[in-house]
């Protein structure tokens, strides 16, 4: 199949593919292995028989289950779907005093969605989520089998599990930001282009500098996100073993299934 880094769906909201993007060794992350995207609640019969021959056999719906109920996925009859809410935070207290000193060492306006992305990746309940996200894919071990992740616009909680993934993978800070940020360009380019022309700028690179003007207040959600890796765990693989638990084979398996 043709690899598109947007790809080609009737009604697909933000449907994304990380393949391609490079590592800082040098490998690149598998094609038909990792995807992203907003809700899926608007497939057609033709998206999900596209998916179906695409590979997609799990689906890691991110948001809470009064969203889920609401819109609920439309998958392939092939495709696992596991419904594993984000939120909401169960730690408040116990991490409200040491986030808020890092926020403000960080943030001017002490911004709640900085602290909204820290705590998706130190509260109890999200990491359990982080936790079982890896364990399947881990368990994703078949070539050209994919593993979905996604919330209800593919940005927020969708963009921190893509950094997750990428950090484990060895994918540069630089690249997980131009990922994120492509969410927006993505949005905002449906106002006044063509699914064609989406797709087309996209698997060019031109598509997030396009609209990059207005989007650097979400890259600095990211950024925190980074942050607390940082600060709080030496870097993103002292989060990834401490926090989440990966062992050392954890992440060799993980880079053997998903890089070339």
């Amino acid at each position: 199949m043709e690899h598109n880094r947007v790809l080609r769906l009737e009604h697909g909201i933000n449907f994304r593919e990380l393949g391609g993007y490079a590592t800082t060794s040098g490998h690149t992350l598998k094609w038909q292995k990792l995807l992203r995207c907003g809700g899926m609640s608007l497939l057609t019969n033709n998206d999900l028989d596209y998916l179906d021959r695409y590979g997609l056999r799990y689906d890691i719906d991110l948001r809470q289950a009064s969203e889920a109920e609401m819109s609920p996925d439309r998958y392939p009859l092939t495709t696992k779907y596991m419904n594993t809410s984000v939120y909401p935070f169960t730690d408040n207290r116990r991490f409200d005093r040491r986030l808020k000193r890092l926020i403000k060492r960080v943030v001017i306006d002490d911004s709640f969605n900085a602290q909204t992305y820290a705590q998706m990746v130190t509260d109890s309940h999200p990491v359990k989520v982080w936790q079982n996200m890896f364990a399947t894919l881990l368990a994703n071990d078949q070539p050209d089998q994919s593993v979905l992740f996604h919330c209800a616009a593919g940005k927020d909680r969708t963009g921190v599990a893509g950094a997750l993934i990428m950090t484990a993978l060895d994918v540069p800070r630089d690249t997980i930001l131009q990922d994120y940020l492509l969410t927006n360009a993505v949005f905002m380019a449906a106002d006044s282009m063509d699914n064609a022309s989406i797709i087309t700028e996209a698997n060019n690179g031109d598509l997030a500098s396009h609209f990059n003007a207005s989007l650097g207040v979400d890259a600095d959600n990211l950024k925190m996100v980074f942050r607390v890796f940082d600060d709080l765990y030496g870097d993103g693989l002292g989060y990834l073993r401490e926090v989440l638990g990966l062992t050392v084979a954890d992440i060799n398996d993980l880079k053997k299934l998903y890089l070339d």
